[in-house]
């Protein structure tokens, strides 16, 4: 693994990829064990959630199948034995399961590859909650992925900002960190006769000190937007965080947590604001994705000194991280390019949860099957000492 292009590629929220993590032995070996659970009826179709569908999601042929990993728990504990039961411990009828094959030996093998990886993350990205094994609090993700003919993904996001989860956010202890996927696919597939490609959509140019401050996140404050400056041209994109708890004090003296996006210099690495600070209840039930897209679109054109952005240049400047509707209409965000990633079988993806949106291509022939899973961190928690006397 070559260290130094995982940092560079994370840090500017692209894809890092890695052949031939997994051997051929391996792979077969988590193909046997997907088989099994497949023909136990363990695998259910899963797309992407439609939040205004509630639970009638209709879910077909068009979307992926997945079946969580059955001894993923065991994994993340160190009990890699668990790793040889073909069944990951569960009961099926007509099979004694077993851990002596050579197939559980490879089980066992990919499961200390996976924590020695969570732990290699931990410690080279400088992400040191994610070492944490304590289901309660660090909920780590890992499933089988199983896509046919016909089947794609919409372009999304693995995670985001807990101020725009509106009643859903901050409630969780854990969030995701890292995306990764193990490929299993055909043999010699070909994006040109197979598709399936992992489409991602990164910024050409990103504008910051890489090697002080990722996209993503800065002190805990996720990346909800970009600053795309164009010149003659060419586009530079500068990360735009969220600090959900910035210190006002009001009039009557009382300190009060509200909401205000800055940039990072990358000359002195220090904070600069480009909005006014805000109450969450300005929205008034709006989301902040669209409450941010709408007032930015209109102080671009019509700017006042009672405007949430410092200037009309940075309201024009403004970019989502994750602008759906512009996602929807087959659009690509400004400054952004195109990058395909086969699903080589054996070879590891990975890239962060929060900077990279990305999707599948329709699958045009074969099976397109992966293991793949979400690392996680701490949730970023409400500041110590926030009311204390500066």
């Amino acid at each position: 693994l070559d260290i130094a292009k995982l940092r560079r590629d994370i840090a500017a929220g692209r894809v890092h990829q890695l052949l031939d993590f997994l051997s051929e032995g391996e792979v077969s070996a988590l193909l046997e064990q997907a088989g099994k659970l497949r023909e136990g009826g363990a695998f259910a179709a899963s797309g992407l959630s439609n939040t205004n569908r509630g639970k009638d999601q209709n879910f077909g042929e068009a979307d992926r199948t997945v079946c969580p990993l059955p001894w993923w728990k065991d994994s993340i504990i160190g009990n890699h034995e668990a790793a040889g039961d073909v069944n990951g411990g569960q009961s099926m009828e007509g099979d004694e399961g077993g851990s002596e094959s050579a197939a559980a030996q490879s089980r066992i093998v990919v499961s200390q590859k996976l924590q020695d990886l969570r732990a290699l993350l931990s410690k080279e990205l400088n992400r040191p909650t994610m070492a944490n094994s304590d289901a309660e609090t660090m909920a780590h993700e890992c499933y089988f992925s199983r896509s046919t003919e016909g089947s794609t993904l919409a372009r999304h996001m693995d995670e985001r900002h807990e101020e725009t989860k509106g009643s859903r956010g901050w409630l969780l202890p854990s969030r995701r960190s890292v995306s990764w996927l193990i490929y299993l696919s055909e043999p010699d597939w070909d994006l040109a006769r197979n598709g399936g490609a992992l489409r991602s959509f990164p910024q050409r140019a990103v504008k910051t000190n890489l090697a002080e401050v990722e996209v993503g996140s800065h002190s805990g404050n996720l990346q909800v937007g970009w600053l795309v400056v164009e010149k003659e041209g060419l586009s530079e994109s500068i990360p735009v965080f969220l600090d959900s708890w910035h210190k006002v004090v009001t009039e009557s003296g009382e300190t009060e947590p509200h909401c205000i996006l800055y940039v990072v210099s990358d000359q002195t690495n220090e904070l600069e604001y480009i909005t006014q600070p805000w109450l969450s209840e300005r929205l008034q039930g709006m989301s902040i994705s669209d409450f941010l897209k709408i007032i930015a679109e209109t102080e671009s054109r019509l700017y006042s000194q009672t405007n949430l952005f410092v200037d009309e240049n940075l309201a024009r400047d403004f970019r989502l991280l994750e602008d759906r509707t512009l996602w929807e209409a087959g659009e690509k965000s400004s400054g952004s390019e195109v990058v395909d990633i086969p699903p080589l079988r054996g070879s590891l993806v990975m890239f962060d949860s929060v900077s990279t949106p990305h999707e599948v291509g329709l699958v045009k022939e074969g099976t397109r099957t992966a293991l793949a899973g979400w690392f996680h961190e701490a949730t970023q928690t409400f500041p110590d000492g926030f009311y204390d006397e500066n």
